[in-house]
């Protein structure tokens, strides 16, 4: 306290510390700068050598763990894996057009009483009372006059949406793996066509089970002139798929979830591209190509299976 008399303070409300400073390893370093940056809904984390402030992320994301000696960050919550049921059942029932034959009336008593006392009141204190009620009922023996009988099959059906469980982007030629890019939730991290795209690039999306639809998360909508065309492996060469709708619009459509579907096809093989699995692949392949603004990325991509 002499300290802070001396120095014309007498109340520690009054002391001021420049915490702008590295105070000789005393501790202190960039709290002015970390708390200067941050606002509302901003949360601390550290980088391996000092504080920093990480900015929200978007509505309903999660803070994710990347691994040990890794920073955490916004990832979407619950998009690994997605389930849709929608189910539809006819069952077998006939319709019956009758006259009885014999009737009978039946009078019968039902008559019961329950009690239940409640925590430790006496027994007749608090109970519930079941009245005594007289049923009617008929019994009814007949011939049936006439019948029609109805079938239907019943049906169930699951749509499950699931990550990919291969992803390779494709330049002239040269095949590279980026299934584990396209499995996390990291921005444009997914190279869907080269800088400057050629004839026959493109990329490929596989699963080990078979499916009808391709979801696929831009990050950056492509700009420029080419066309898409979309094939999958028969076991001998790569053929269009049928029925095919792509939202993706070859990868031109704005930041978001787009999917392509497709009727599955019968004779569809598997196959091992760039190194990654023996798989069932769809690939949208340049088919044209007249120029390119801006490079098509993506940050994720599912497969959707219906069982």
């Amino acid at each position: 306290m002499s300290l802070l008399l001396k120095g014309g303070i007498s109340k520690l409300s009054e002391l001021s510390i420049d915490t702008d400073k590295d105070w000789q390893g005393k501790g202190i370093t960039n709290i002015k700068q970390v708390a200067a940056g941050m606002a509302i809904g901003h949360i601390l984390q550290h980088s391996g050598s000092i504080l920093e402030a990480l900015v929200p992320g978007p509505a309903h994301n999660v803070l994710t763990s990347e691994g040990t000696g890794k920073k955490v960050l916004w990832a979407p919550g619950g998009t690994y894996f997605e389930r849709f049921l929608p189910i539809t059942i006819d069952l077998d029932h006939a319709e019956v057009l009758w006259s009885p034959d014999q009737v009978k009336e039946i009078s019968s008593l039902a008559g019961t009483a329950l009690y239940r006392a409640y925590g430790d009141a006496p027994g007749d204190f608090i109970k519930r009372l079941a009245p005594t009620i007289s049923l009617g009922r008929t019994a009814a023996i007949f011939t049936a006059d006439r019948t029609h009988d109805k079938s239907a099959s019943a049906a169930t059906s699951i749509s499950l949406k699931t990550i990919v469980e291969g992803a390779v982007a494709d330049d002239g030629g040269i095949q590279t793996d980026e299934t584990i890019a396209a499995q996390d939730a990291t921005a444009d991290d997914m190279t869907l066509l080269p800088a400057v795209p050629a004839l026959d690039d493109g990329y490929y999306f596989g699963h080990s089970k078979k499916f009808d639809t391709a979801w696929l998360d831009i990050g950056t909508r492509g700009n420029g002139v080419w066309t898409l065309t979309w094939e999958y492996w028969n076991g001998t060469a790569w053929a269009p798929l049928s029925d095919m709708v792509d939202s993706t619009d070859s990868f031109r459509a704005a930041a978001g979830q787009h999917y392509v579907t497709f009727t599955r096809p019968v004779d569809w093989a598997t196959l091992t591209v760039g190194g990654a699995g023996n798989l069932y692949w769809i690939r949208g392949r340049v088919s044209s190509y007249t120029s390119i603004v801006t490079q098509p990325k993506g940050s994720r991509a599912w497969v959707e299976l219906n069982i």
